[in-house]
């Protein structure tokens, strides 16, 4: 990752250059598609939605969430809201109606 401030390039894992110690901006990870997109960004600039500030965590167990991770690593349970498709098995947002990867409609959840 290259530092803003000096121009060093540093390793992705480090949050503070090594040379002058300045916070080294991030790309956010959409946990809807998995694109980068800018450190400032409030919403992807792929498929629109809204990009989280901090690593998401697991509504079961609290477990911490990798950026593509929709089943914990920890309890294995569904870890963010969402569906799977049955017939690609892609994970797609909780309010879907039709897959993002196939196309193909999505069960109808009825409220209640």
């Amino acid at each position: 990752m290259l530092c803003r401030s000096c121009g060093r390039m540093n390793r992705d894992e480090d949050l503070f250059c090594g040379s002058c110690g300045q916070k080294l901006m991030r790309a956010k990870m959409c946990r809807t598609c998995g694109v980068k997109n800018r450190h400032d960004s409030v919403f992807c600039g792929t498929c629109g939605a809204p990009l989280q500030e901090e690593a998401a965590s697991c509504r079961h167990c609290g477990h911490s969430l990798g950026p593509r991770d929709h089943f914990c690593t920890h309890c294995g349970q569904q870890g963010s809201a969402g569906q799977l498709c049955d017939r690609c098995h892609e994970f797609n947002r909780e309010e879907a109606r039709f897959c993002g990867a196939c196309g193909a409609a999505l069960p109808v959840r009825v409220a209640g």
